[in-house]
């Protein structure tokens, strides 16, 4: 009887050690960590044995292994006394079936659906478990160790950005991430990816001025432009030489300077090439102290300029100021074309096209686009999607500006016309 008792225990240890791993390796790090801090009992052991997956998973293979041989040592035990020569094949036969379904299968199921919860209970006792056969845990470690560095094997990143990304949009779905939150989070993951020739106001669009004209001819000109910051250039108009500040032409004015030309007063720029990262420009930016960089290409020419307020953009969307007019999301161009904003709800456009389109009413035109397409589309580029004739006539590299939407191809496609940034 004692036999059997201790057979039925040592199914149960299975069970544990096999519903352990289960429910540890479903554990993130970090939320292993954020149980920890929120001070959950169980929490502490939970993260020391998630800082140490190799250890982890080390102490819970002894401890599975040594019960299963056990098992079946007792097994066989007991069925050579009931069943003479037959008991061995009998045990083999029964002790399997019983350890598939309580030591294994059901284990590890109810660990998959409880992971959390069966996490906090049975982690403190592996870590007493592991301290104890802590020598065991070291050599096999170790062991480990010196395979992996023989055969030149990598370890995987413990989470990946496409998996984070995708627990976001999880998130979301189920009501714990707000929309603008996941979309911020994933703009921050892009930006280490964005190089300044994406983010930059191309030359076409910058607004500058002749540095040759004396200060009093530009005033009137300056007052009339909500900068601070203007690019100066000489006789080649595709040549910025200076940065005029407007703090500085102020004080030229105040001290009777009026007279001297405008790159006397301004200051040098700061050249950046049109492939210098984001993560690389942005604290250049603050370390120079400067606001604004001039783009240019492999041979100097240049290509636009790029301002701190660019980079901020790329993370939280358009930056509107008290000067800036806000442009009109939605503009109806004739019957049946409608010229709309990126951010736009595909509501809206059903709404003003009188139509049906498929995904959700809440989603925007620019994700839409994107669904389809898989990459951000040139401007003047034309698509069609669902029967409906598609023009992108504002687009960055990164961003899907403006688009026109038309049941008809009767709307010529072509790029929004230069304006100053």
């Amino acid at each position: 009887m004692a036999e059997l008792v201790i057979l039925l225990v040592l199914l149960v240890l299975s069970g544990v050690f096999s519903g352990s791993e289960t429910a540890l390796v479903s554990i993130s790090l970090g939320r292993a960590e954020a149980l920890a801090r929120e001070g959950r009992r169980g929490a502490a052991a939970v993260y020391l044995l998630k800082r140490h997956p190799a250890r982890m998973l080390i102490t819970i293979l002894i401890g599975n292994n040594v019960v299963n041989i056990a098992a079946s040592a007792m097994a066989t035990v007991l069925a050579t006394r009931w069943l003479g020569h037959f008991g061995p094949g009998v045990a083999v036969g029964v002790l399997t079936i019983l350890i598939l379904i309580f030591g294994e299968i059901t284990p590890k199921s109810l660990a998959t659906r409880y992971a959390e919860r069966i996490s906090l209970i049975v982690a403190p006792l592996l870590v007493g478990f592991m301290r104890a056969i802590y020598p065991l845990v070291w050599l096999f470690n170790g062991l480990t160790n010196q395979v992996q560095r023989l055969s030149g094997a990598q370890a995987d990143p413990m989470i990946t950005e496409a998996e984070l990304i995708s627990m976001m949009e999880h998130g979301e779905e189920e009501g714990t991430i707000e929309s603008d939150e996941r979309e911020m989070i994933e703009r921050v993951f892009r930006l280490n990816d964005l190089k300044a020739g994406d983010v930059m106001t191309p030359m076409r669009r910058v607004f500058s001025l002749d540095g040759r004209r004396q200060v009093e001819e530009l005033l009137p000109e300056v007052m009339r432009r909500p900068y601070s910051r203007i690019p100066l250039h000489g006789e080649d108009a595709n040549e910025i030489l200076k940065v005029l500040f407007l703090r500085d032409l102020f004080d030229a004015v105040v001290a009777g300077r009026t007279g001297v030309d405008a790159l006397s007063i301004g200051r040098t720029p700061l050249f950046v090439p049109e492939n210098q990262k984001i993560d690389v420009l942005l604290p250049l930016l603050r370390r120079e102290k400067q606001h604004m960089a001039v783009v240019v290409d492999e041979t100097g020419y240049l290509q636009g300029v790029v301002t701190l307020e660019d980079l901020l953009e790329e993370l939280v969307g358009e930056i509107y100021d008290e000067v800036d007019e806000l442009p009109n999301h939605t503009m109806v161009l004739a019957e049946g074309s409608i010229l709309v904003d990126g951010h736009v709800e595909l509501r809206v456009v059903e709404e003003l096209l009188d139509i049906e389109l498929p995904g959700k009413p809440t989603d925007t035109v620019s994700h839409w686009i994107l669904s389809f397409t898989e990459r951000i589309p040139a401007e003047g580029e034309t698509l069609v999607l669902d029967g409906l004739e598609i023009c992108v006539q504002d687009a960055s590299a990164r961003r899907i500006r403006q688009i026109v939407i038309s049941r008809q191809a009767d709307v010529a496609c072509e790029p929004i016309p230069e304006t100053s940034p």
